[in-house]
């Protein structure tokens, strides 16, 4: 049963390192023998293989980045997010997103076979085959930075998205769901989690600098009535990458105590579009 997860001495890469469910992730990844690349635009506390600065909605400074990360790469982690508010709606769009996929198609050439992809979504991003149109819309620009900071501004004017940062996330989820046929063919897995309202720096900008009540964000807790912490999400994303859940691509996990099942079910309000 020794490396059970099959991390030890395989090259990952993660973002988000820093802070909440990324640093918990990486310290897991750490404890458990993987030669760990960070990748964050703040310092990481972790005592990670290698620690590198990069800003994700700027695709040189991920290029960059990509430059100084490993040949072979077994497993990446996309941790990194950003709430909006107190993050402008492009700038959320850009890091939560666009960044996400640029980093992961620059990687993907370098992911072994029998290695994964995992990302952190959202419950407020189950909601997204309400709006897939819009989805694929915006994935037709090709990832285009700039295009898509004034394709998302001119949606903004319409009123066409009211939500940039659940729309940020809707197009994770789908993402990760649309290209599980292509990476199956390279014997890649690629999967996504969506927590509920988590205890995390992320939390605090957007209560405190972002101004959204708390008793708002509590209206989404899981009815065991608590925030999750940071460990309880990044616990099920080093699982989904790990050789215990090899067969396992092109899911969306919800992570939240039961909340969208309770959704599903007509046991409460199905205010995020989940059904």
């Amino acid at each position: 049963m020794k490396n059970v997860l099959g991390y030890e001495g395989q090259n990952v890469v993660i973002t988000g390192a820093a802070s909440g469910m990324g640093q918990a992730a990486a310290q897991l990844l750490v404890d458990l023998g993987a030669n760990v690349y960070a990748l964050d635009i703040a310092e990481v506390s972790t005592p990670v293989t290698t620690a590198i600065k990069v800003d994700m909605k700027d695709r040189e400074s991920i290029d960059a980045a990509v430059a100084e990360l490993p040949q072979q790469v077994y497993a990446l982690f996309n941790c990194a997010g950003v709430p909006c508010p107190p993050f402008a709606p492009s700038d959320t769009l850009l890091i939560n997103f666009c960044g996400l996929r640029h980093l992961t198609e620059s990687l993907v050439p370098r992911i072994s076979e029998g290695g994964a992809i995992a990302s952190i979504a959202s419950t407020a991003g189950m909601g997204w085959k309400h709006s897939q149109e819009q989805i694929n819309e915006f994935l037709a620009l090709d990832n285009d930075f700039e295009a898509s900071a004034e394709w998302l501004n001119s949606q903004l004017q319409q009123e066409a998205i009211a939500d940039p940062y659940g729309f940020s996330k809707q197009c994770i989820i789908f993402y990760t769901t649309s290209m599980a046929r292509e990476l199956a063919q390279k014997g890649i897995r690629i999967n996504c989690i969506a927590p509920s309202p988590t205890d995390s720096g992320f939390m605090e900008k957007l209560t405190g600098e972002g101004q959204v009540p708390q008793d708002m964000v509590a209206m989404f807790l899981p009815s065991n009535g608590r925030y999750a912490t940071g460990a309880e999400m990044g616990e099920p994303l080093v699982l989904l990458n790990s050789k215990l859940a090899s067969f396992v691509s092109g899911n969306n996990l919800p992570v939240d105590f039961g909340y969208c099942a309770e959704v599903v079910i007509g046991q409460r309000d199905d205010m995020l579009g989940i059904c």
